[in-house]
């Protein structure tokens, strides 16, 4: 009861803002987050927030701490709540109404920071209207064109439909890759490490189906990996979410089972493959020209367990 009076009687305080402004002479824009216990003076308050070069739009994580209307915040990547006065990038800054002012520390070079409040989000308003998607290369699949492009800050890779297909097939299936373009380019521009690899592993005149694989670091102790499915049918104009969508009535747990289950295999005994059914509850999928590949989920921590299995079309028909 005492905790819960506690809590009561000294609200945490957090207060968000966006600034705009330069680095010396290069523009970027800056955000914060500043949590203060309403019941002190403010010092020793913990600092988060990222900011970007306007010519990069690549964010770099920052923490530190907010004193007496001065502000010490780091590289995120390298925070050290002891050392943030030693790290190699800080910025030192006086809080005013309106501004922040000082210096970013890189090594022994200083820079003049001086930035001014906006209501202007960095990341909606500014920094993703720029994102812009350039053309690499074309691809040709049965006479039909796969176009592949760019984002320009990113450098992240995806195809769009090209010649060969209708353009009901292009206009639907394109804003959808337009999107899951987009959402790449998001992700690698917050993450200090963000690689992606795309597989195609059917195309014909019926179905593009294809894996997304990624390897991403956003901070913690470990990056995460993994991939995404997807299968767009060309005839329904529909991305298939679910493989029972195509075949209701088949049992993929026990057809996998069947074929695969070894109770002398370490491995499959480790991660519980074929006698833990959850495991496959929310499965990667995705269709190849001869059959299906099937992929069990596992928490993070069990990325290791997540292993291919292939199904024939003989093997799971109705």
């Amino acid at each position: 009861m005492k905790k819960k009076l506690i809590l009561l009687l000294f609200p945490i305080i957090t207060w968000s803002q966006s600034y705009v402004g330069h680095v010396g002479d290069l523009p970027i824009h800056l955000e914060l987050d500043i949590d203060e216990d309403d019941n002190n003076d403010g010092s020793g308050q913990r600092v988060d927030g990222f900011y970007f070069y306007d010519s990069k739009l690549i964010s770099i994580p920052l923490r530190g701490v907010f004193s007496q209307d001065t502000i010490t915040v780091v590289d995120g990547w390298f925070y050290s709540e002891d050392k943030v006065g030693d790290a190699k990038e800080v910025f030192r800054l006086q809080k005013t109404e309106t501004q922040l002012t000082g210096v970013l520390q890189l090594k022994k070079e200083e820079y003049a920071v001086v930035l001014t409040k906006t209501e202007q989000d960095p990341i909606t308003s500014f920094r993703n209207p720029k994102l812009t998607f350039k053309k690499d290369s074309v691809s040709i699949y049965q006479d039909k064109q796969l176009v592949w492009f760019h984002e320009r800050f990113s450098k992240t890779q995806l195809f769009r439909l090209g010649n060969g297909y209708t353009k009901a097939q292009r206009t639907v299936f394109n804003s959808i890759l337009d999107t899951l373009h987009l959402e790449d380019a998001q992700g690698m521009l917050d993450c200090s490490s963000f690689k992606l690899s795309t597989v195609i592993n059917r195309i014909d005149d019926h179905f593009i189906s294809f894996t997304k694989y990624y390897r991403v670091y956003c901070g913690g102790a470990h990056p995460s990996y993994g991939g995404i499915g997807y299968t767009f049918d060309l005839t329904t104009l529909q991305e298939v979410d679910s493989i029972e969508t195509l075949y209701p009535d088949v049992d993929f747990f026990q057809v996998l089972k069947t074929k695969y289950f070894d109770s002398t295999d370490e491995y499959q005994d480790d991660c519980e493959v074929f006698v833990d059914e959850s495991n496959w509850q929310y499965k990667r999928w995705n269709l190849t020209a001869e059959g299906v590949l099937l992929t069990p989920n596992y928490p993070h921590v069990m990325n290791a367990c997540e292993e291919d299995y292939f199904l024939s079309y003989d093997e799971i028909k109705n």
